[in-house]
């Protein structure tokens, strides 16, 4: 198993590479940032936004697995480009 820091710029990559070119993978932190930086929770959220503003997530218990969550999801939308 590669190193944890390596292993979430795998994860990075592969998120940013199914995003169409009109999203934009935006970051991952500790739940719910956005909403108020005070409030934390054990969950992380990888989120991405499209050229309207609108926001596409994933969540997980780790960063990584955030990331993972986020490439999930996108591809159950169908917004997801194939990376296999």
């Amino acid at each position: 198993m590669p190193p944890k820091a390596d292993r979430l710029t795998q994860d990075w990559t592969g998120a940013e590479a199914t995003l169409p070119r009109d999203r934009r993978l935006m970051g991952v932190v500790r739940a719910p940032r956005e909403v108020d930086p005070a409030i934390h929770s054990d969950s992380w959220v990888a989120w991405a936004r499209g050229p309207a503003g609108e926001r596409v997530d994933g969540q997980g218990g780790t960063p990584d697995a955030a990331l993972r969550g986020f490439v999930k999801r996108m591809r159950e939308s169908g917004q997801a480009f194939s990376v296999e």
